[in-house]
């Protein structure tokens, strides 16, 4: 289960191509109306670069703010009913680790785009919260990750077996917690249902999952393939932003509207975390080329030729320092244009979430979808360009 960040930090929307300013001129606009009269001045591409960053800087607050309540019952269902000490200590160590304002924020969205109140999406947040924090904790065991985005993961701190067993008292607590949903549950909601999405949910992550072992350094994998693996390790957020949906009492076209527009968003994530490998920004790439499967770009240049294909199995195969590795990698994923291929994905994914919203009702829980879509598009634009 992938980790989500935040939305981009200060300092770091620059750089933009034609395509993606006209769409955050488009989208801060909404936001800011007198940003068209400003932008007629002097410095209109500096001017759009700061409000920008405003814009995303309030994406974040109120990401935080949608997310608070989540996490805090996370933090407290977590430890409910544990007793021993050491246990405690990991498990306030994974409350720590695990600070996912995302997914939360997409079923709150979701559900007062819809026309709910955003609180009647809470123990679905939660549920998910759950859920997604036991199945990262096996993922990295599965992965071998001890190290990821410049923290001590919970296998790095405490090892495989306390990863183990506190991934499965999250499952498990998550699955409990179906119950209070139950209970809880307005009386437009039938219960089965959301049993049923909720289950469709975790098989198709976990087939997904098990896929991803099927390619570990493994070059033979087909282009189709791979995507589709990434495609299905997004159920999750088409899960928040269906269910979502559904709690805030949409309709079956709002509710499938939103499934796909939140299975399009974290699809967007999925590749900028392959672009981020690639480029070995956070230092990710040594462990994910022995034990994970092959970042798209790097799986793309591999199959553009024969040569190609032999120069980075020799890279899998033989010991070469990091820093030579990256350095070549890199050269010949610009040379087959590589990140083009990935950024000519993103943008049509991203041109069917942006038809998608553009169906929904109007209102600020749509405008902050679209922003989310927005940003994460430009995220990988940044990355790319």
């Amino acid at each position: 289960m992938m980790e989500f960040p935040n939305p981009q930090k200060h300092g770091q929307v620059q750089n933009f191509s034609q395509e993606v300013s006209l769409e955050f001129t488009q989208i801060v606009k909404k936001h800011n109306s007198t940003l068209e009269s400003k932008l007629k001045k002097d410095r209109p591409r500096d001017f759009l670069l700061r409000e920008t960053q405003h814009v995303i800087d309030k994406l974040s607050l109120e990401m935080q703010r949608r997310s608070k309540r989540t996490l805090e019952r996370f933090a407290s269902i977590s430890v409910s009913g544990v007793n021993h000490p050491k246990l405690l200590s990991i498990l306030s160590d994974v409350k720590d680790y695990w600070k996912d304002n995302f997914r939360p924020a997409l079923a709150s969205f979701s559900c007062e785009a819809v026309g709910g109140k955003p609180e009647a999406a809470d123990d679905i947040s939660l549920m998910i919260t759950l859920m997604g924090a036991g199945l990262g904790l096996h993922d990295d065991i599965i992965d071998k990750s001890t190290n990821k985005h410049f923290r001590m993961t919970i296998l790095g701190s405490h090892g495989t077996d306390a990863a183990l067993l506190a991934g499965e008292l999250l499952i498990v607590k998550a699955l409990t917690h179906i119950r209070e949903l139950g209970a809880k549950a307005p009386k437009h909601v039938e219960i089965n249902s959301i049993l049923e999405i909720y289950e469709g949910f975790f098989l198709e992550v976990w087939e997904g999952e098990f896929m991803e072992t099927q390619c570990r350094r493994n070059l033979e994998t087909g282009l189709k393939n791979y995507e589709e693996i990434l495609w299905k390790s997004t159920a999750d957020t088409e899960a928040c932003t269906r269910l979502g949906a559904i709690m805030g009492g949409g309709s079956k076209v709002e509710v499938e509207l939103l499934a796909e527009i939140g299975r399009r968003i974290g699809f967007t994530y999925r590749l900028i975390d392959d672009v981020k490998d690639s480029f070995n920004i956070e230092g990710n790439l040594p462990s994910r080329l022995e034990n994970e499967s092959i970042p798209l770009p790097i799986l793309y240049a591999a199959k553009y030729s024969n040569e190609n294909y032999v120069k980075i199995k020799s890279f899998l195969d033989e010991p070469v320092s990091i820093s030579a590795k990256v350095r070549d990698i890199l050269k010949l994923c610009f040379e087959t244009e590589a990140f083009k291929y990935v950024l000519k994905k993103s943008r049509e994914n991203s041109r069917k979430a942006r038809q998608k919203l553009d169906l929904l009702k109007k209102s600020e829980a749509q405008k902050w979808l679209e922003l989310m879509a927005a940003n994460s598009q430009s995220e990988l634009e940044n990355l790319c360009v």
